[in-house]
Parts: C-alpha cells; structure tokens; sequence
C-alpha cells in the first residue's frame, strides 16, 4: 500500500505540473498574438516615417544631432527576458552579444531582462530595465529607455547606439539581429525615390527644423517599440517549443506512472483475494 500511495502522489504531482504547462503555453500563444499584431502595426508606421523624412530631408541640410561621429562611445542595447523556460532564447542573445560588444570604456552596455543581466555578469551594465508583459507596457518600457538614453548623450559623448535582439524567422525558430539605432543614415533616406499618387504631392507648413525634430523623435521611438515586440514574439514562440517539448516528457511520465499504478493496484487485489481464499480454505479444513 506505501507503494500504491506513493505512485499515486507522484501521478498527482505530474497532473499538476502538466496543467501548468499546458497553461503556459496557452498564455505564451495569447502573447505572441498581441505582439506580432503591434510589431506588424509599428512597422506600418515606420514605412510613413520614413516618407514624411525623405520629403523634409531633400530639402534641407543634414541634422548635426545625427552626424556620424569619428570619436565617441558606444551603446549598446541587449533585449533578453525576465524569466527563463524558453529554451536557447536567453543563451544565444548574450552570446551573440559578447562577440559583437568589446569590454573597453568606449561601449557601454544597457540589458532588458534580468536573465541577459545574470548572463552578462563579466560586463559592467550601465543599466537595466525589466521586460514588459504587455502591449501597453511597451510604451511606457520605451519611453524610460529613451530618457536614459538621452541622459547618456548628455553626459557622454556618443558614437553610435546598437540594438542587440532576437527575431522570429517564421519557421518555428529565430536569429540574433543587430540595429543601428543612432545615427541615422539619413544621406540614403534622402536619395530614396518614394512613389506618391498622381495629382498628390506632399507638402508641409511648420518648421522644418521642428518637423525634422519630432519625426526623428517618433522614428527612435517606433524603432525601439518594434524591436521589443519582435524579441518578446521570439520569446514566448520559444517559450511555448519549451513548454510543448515538456509536455510530451509529462505526458511519457504520467503514462508510465499510471501503468505501473495500474498493475500494483492489479497485484495488491490480486494478493487481497489470494488472502481471502487462502483464509477461507483454512477456516474450511478446521470444519
């Protein structure tokens, strides 16, 4: 019977552990959607950016603000996760990012998620910031790593800004991405030949200093909201490949469990019967 008890709590524990898996993954589904949605959206967005840009620049000199710049430091922006059964998501980024950022004084090194931050310990981080859970989320996670940003180019002078992530390449797997975040190439913007409807022609009345400011402001931002989407899409795919691939092990235990369950429950009756006739041919043979 310790036996049979014993089977029957670790079966339990297995059913258990196969529901929250199995809950997992459905919420890792319900992200993805949300997130490719918004990735997808902030893409459309971009694509008017960059129009609305290549009209304010033919017409105008290029932006001291986004100059390439000889001397400088650089940062660096390495998007991981906060939590980890996502199988190779977390290893691969911090990899790829210790081969393409030097441990000098010219780069300094921002982490999202804190597993990229337990990864990377050999660096010194200049800060990190938690990965949203949410759509909405991501605004507020973007506007906060823009004003650190902005704080960093006011007390140091920098070169370039990289970003560091993770993206979905559709078929069930993902692959490590750099982005040139700052400056912007703004020379090949220019010389792009955007396609308007006949009889349309773009124009605008403000400043186009101004313009060319909150453009390049909204531009920063769209860039950065889209690369959170695309690394948090990359996560919970890789999240839910963990979660399927524990599953089936759950699935191979809890198989196992119940048929030796099964045939201890089979044996213990078995003895329970052998017991009773044996008792009864005794108790008859006293007659």
């Amino acid at each position: 019977m310790k036996n049979l008890q014993s089977l029957k709590k670790s079966l339990t524990s297995a059913r258990n552990l196969y529901t929250i898996v199995n809950t997992m993954k459905l919420h890792a589904t319900t992200n993805i959607n949300q997130f490719q949605q918004a990735a997808d959206a902030s893409m459309q967005y971009r694509q008017v950016l960059n129009k609305a840009l290549t009209v304010v620049m033919k017409k105008r000199e290029m932006p001291e603000e986004v100059l390439r710049r000889s001397e400088g430091k650089t940062i660096h922006v390495v998007f991981s996760s906060d939590h980890g059964l996502c199988g190779s998501f977390n290893e691969r980024i911090t990899d790829y990012a210790r081969t393409r950022i030097p441990k000098d004084g010219k780069n300094l090194l921002l982490i999202i998620g804190e597993q990229g931050l337990r990864r990377l310990e050999e660096y010194e981080v200049e800060e990190f910031f938690s990965v949203p859970q949410s759509v909405d989320g991501i605004t507020s996670s973007v506007q906060y790593l823009l004003s650190e940003l902005d704080e960093l180019r006011e007390t140091e002078k920098v070169k370039e800004i990289y970003l560091h992530y993770n993206r979905s390449t559709g078929r069930q797997g993902f692959k490590e991405h750099s982005e040139k975040l700052f400056p912007l190439d703004l020379k090949k913007i220019r010389k792009e030949d955007v396609k308007w409807k006949e009889g349309a022609q773009p124009a605008y009345y403000m400043s186009g200093e101004r313009l060319l400011s909150d453009l390049l402001k909204q531009y920063y931002f769209i860039t950065l909201y889209r690369t959170f989407c695309y690394s948090l899409v990359t996560e919970n795919e890789s999240r839910i490949a963990s979660m399927t691939s524990a599953k089936k092990n759950i699935e191979e235990r809890m198989e196992e469990l119940e048929m030796k369950y099964k045939r201890l429950r089979q044996d213990s009756i078995t003895d329970e019967i052998r017991d009773i006739t044996s008792g009864f041919h005794v108790f008859r043979n006293k007659e």
